[in-house]
């Protein structure tokens, strides 16, 4: 293993043995192996990858895609069937919430366990014990038992009591999403103050957004296998696309229905973003000015109206706002055989810190048949001004007048 790779992972593969019921594994077992009452499924198949010292990887996929299992794998609380693999150094993990913890023993009893478990002498768990529990906020509840915490306070009692021993690879699966927003915070600055000081991480999570924020490198897991590996922009992306070209419905929220395709109808070539100067923009600022630009083409022999449209996307598929060319009172060139481009400006993009998704649509006259979709490539990540929380930020003034 050379000196520099913090994690090395060759051909690991994990197969489960999956019974319909119990008895089938008990007539398994008396069979001596003669017969088989189970079916095989690889969670994990061929996984090669490496994790240079310092560098923090991100794991994405869908539910059941094998992350957890490959997680699991190296935190070293499953064997993996086939293939190797190596970590260098002291690891701490959070894989699921109150692993390790006993449910009648008080917060402050389960840390000393969990710091037992992960090797620590009492001594050296009593010396950290403060900064522990100042960082769990859990108040008096440090000493209540933690079967009366919720998931949140179990959360926070966990990645606490890992963070604090100091570990060479931290490894995070999930655990943050039953965070509180203040916590998750804090828990994000720990994590960047890990890699400032040169800890290797290993980062699963749902939330892109903070993928992108925290990691170097992301490796897409589907079906058990590596999909991709490369920047974070481009594979949350990727990754986003496809989820949604599953999940996604955008017909049923924009007030269409899709046409036949067999009509031939107009056909959109592509959506892009620009800024004010023109140039692609995947990643601007609240306030800035953001213009869409959709290119169509009309088929030969074309001549029903066709409308344009367009539809803004959170990550989590909430739409945010949607507008056509028919509703604004808008007419829309259509020559038959012809190409075109539209350009929708927003002079003052109000959206604060979030990913968002951009959909373009062609309707027809009345908006009511959609005869094509097609989103943007790249997701938009919005950064907010100070101060600004919340979905969108108003336009606001303050006026005072004195009461007597």
């Amino acid at each position: 293993m050379s000196s520099d790779l913090a994690v090395v992972v060759r051909g690991v593969g994990k197969k489960y043995k999956i019974y319909d019921s119990p008895f089938q594994r008990i007539r398994e077992g008396l069979s001596f192996g003669k017969k088989r009452f189970h079916k095989e499924v690889w969670a994990l198949q061929g996984v090669d990858l490496e994790v240079a010292h310092g560098k923090a990887l991100g794991i994405i996929g869908s539910n059941g895609a094998g992350k957890s299992t490959l997680l699991k794998i190296l935190a070293g609380t499953t064997l993996p069937t086939v293939g190797e693999f190596r970590l260098d150094g002291k690891v701490a993990s959070l894989l699921e919430l109150g692993t390790g913890f006993h449910s009648e023993f008080t917060g402050r009893d389960n840390i000393f366990l969990n710091a037992s478990v992960m090797g620590f002498s009492r001594a050296e768990t009593r010396a950290r014990l403060d900064q522990i529990i100042e960082f769990t906020e859990l108040g008096h509840f440090i000493d209540q038992p933690v079967r009366t915490y919720s998931s949140g306070m179990i959360m926070r009692l966990g990645f606490s009591v890992a963070t604090a021993i100091d570990p060479d690879v931290l490894i995070i699966d999930e655990i943050l999403a039953v965070g509180d927003l203040h916590f998750q915070k804090k828990c994000i600055d720990r994590i960047f103050d890990f890699r400032k000081r040169g800890k290797t991480i290993i980062f699963c999570s749902h939330s892109l957004y903070d993928v992108r924020q925290v990691c170097d490198d992301v490796i897409w897991v589907k079906q058990g296998k590596v999909e991709q590996r490369g920047d974070p922009l481009t594979v949350t992306a990727n990754y986003a696309n496809y989820e949604r070209s599953l999940l996604h419905e955008p017909e049923l929220a924009v007030g269409g229905v899709p046409i036949s395709p067999e009509r031939n109808p107009p056909k959109l070539d592509g959506v892009t973003l620009q800024d004010e100067r023109g140039e692609p923009v995947s990643l601007t600022k609240t306030g800035q000015k953001l213009v869409m630009r959709l290119e169509y083409h009309v088929p030969e022999g074309w001549t029903a109206p066709i409308n344009c449209g367009f539809a803004i996307w959170r990550s989590d598929n909430v739409l945010i706002a949607a507008a056509s060319s028919g509703h604004d009172g808008v007419k829309v060139p259509q020559k038959p055989g012809g190409r075109h481009r539209a350009f929708i400006t927003v002079p003052r993009l109000d959206l604060n810190d979030g990913e968002f998704t951009v959909i373009g649509y062609l309707y027809d006259e009345n908006c009511l048949h959609i005869y094509d979709h097609r989103m943007n490539e790249l997701p938009l990540v919005i950064q907010p001004q100070a101060g600004h929380v919340g979905v969108i930020s108003l336009n606001h003034e303050w006026r005072f007048e004195d009461i007597r």
